[in-house]
């Protein structure tokens, strides 16, 4: 299943209907996956300067960002079990151990000493262009203005504060101030009853940190670009099929010239053409009430988990029925780490991770 976004006067309201039959809501910013996106920024600057000038930053920045994911799942997948291998996961490394980056390479975007590369996007944006922008860092009374920038311990909130010394002829001079204690940028708090033990792959730090990862296999794994070009393409000849999606009501206007499938279909697709790479020595279909997805063999034994369906970037305005693409996917629908495929997506209404409660279906060697 895909996702839905309903338009209304002045107001943008959006459904998310993630792709298939018991579909997930992800906490993602583009709204393509599990749970609710709320990211807000939190942004009060109370800090007083204390002088001859007397000068009170007091901007109260309440910003946000408040995209509601409300995913349904539909299709049929009718898939059944002939094959030898009928265990409840997939196969690859049984690792129960969170994922962790060890080889990301931060971009270095330095702000007043703090270097916001470290930081996802749209947090950098709050902190430089409105709750520490240039002019409230550059004030008369202040000397070596510096930002302090940091993860709150659930990885899901930046905090943030600012410092500066007191320029000489002012109150307190010489003096270090500190001052907008108060702001932060955060995503959904609801992830962690959603997702429970499972709410660190949610988190806007691990989003954030993942996709970086992504872009380093990109450019360093062959195998797995080969791969991701692939997927994309079939991203862009096969759109989600939605008069076969029950949780959707609306008007749909499909694209001519394009195949059509819900989450089997997308996973058929899959095992039809993946044997086609070079990369790849075999593919499995693999399916759990209300989905379908593949897992694939590399020529070098690694396993890839390979989701098209919830991978695909597509959307759905529910008021015009028109179909489109956002411009980035769901990475962690296609991906080397086990434990991240098994529990990043739950299934809606059913709270399933489906994922982790599927069986084998099929599998084609080449």
């Amino acid at each position: 299943m895909k996702n839905l976004f309903a338009v209304f006067t002045f107001v943008l309201i959006l459904f998310c209907f993630t792709q298939c039959d018991d579909e997930i809501l992800n906490g993602t910013t583009n709204g393509k996956t599990n749970g609710t996106t709320n990211e807000t920024a939190n942004g009060t600057n109370n800090g007083t300067n204390n002088g001859t000038n007397n000068g009170t930053n007091n901007g109260t920045n309440n910003g946000t960002n408040n995209g509601t994911n409300n995913g349904t799942n539909n299709g049929t997948n009718n898939g059944t079990n002939n094959g030898t291998n009928n265990g409840t996961t997939p196969p690859g490394s049984s690792s129960e151990e969170f994922v962790s980056f060890s080889e990301i390479d931060f971009p270095e975007i330095m702000y007043y000493g703090a270097n916001l590369g470290k930081f996802p996007p749209k947090a950098r944006d709050f902190i430089m262009n409105t709750q520490f922008t240039e002019a409230k860092m550059e004030k008369p009374y202040m000397i070596n203005p510096s930002l302090n920038i940091w993860w709150d311990q659930d990885n899901n909130k930046v905090l943030m504060e600012a410092s500066y010394t007191v320029a000489p002829g002012y109150v307190d001079a010489g003096t270090i101030k500190t001052w907008g204690q108060g702001a932060s940028y955060y995503g959904s708090s609801s992830i962690f009853d959603t997702y429970g033990e499972y709410a660190e792959y949610q988190t806007l730090r691990f989003k954030y940190e993942y996709r970086l990862d992504v872009d380093r296999q990109l450019k360093d794994d062959l195998a797995y670009a080969e791969i991701i070009n692939f997927a994309k393409q079939l991203c862009a000849e096969i759109e989600y099929d939605w008069a076969h999606f029950s949780g959707y009501n609306g008007p749909a206007i499909p694209t001519p010239g394009l195949k059509h499938a819900v989450c089997d279909g997308y996973a058929n697709e899959v095992m039809d053409r993946v044997l086609q790479l070079t990369s790849v020595k075999s593919v499995q279909k693999w399916t759990s009430p209300g989905h379908a997805w593949n897992v694939l063999k590399l020529v070098d034994e690694r396993t890839l988990y390979f989701d098209l369906t919830w991978f695909d970037n597509e959307y759905i305005n529910a008021e015009t029925g028109k179909i489109y693409q956002t411009d980035d996917y769901n990475w962690e629908n296609i991906t080397f780490y086990e434990h991240l495929f098994r529990f990043s997506n739950i299934g809606y209404g059913t709270k399933i991770f489906h994922h982790n409660a599927g069986e084998f279906n099929r599998e084609i060697i080449k």
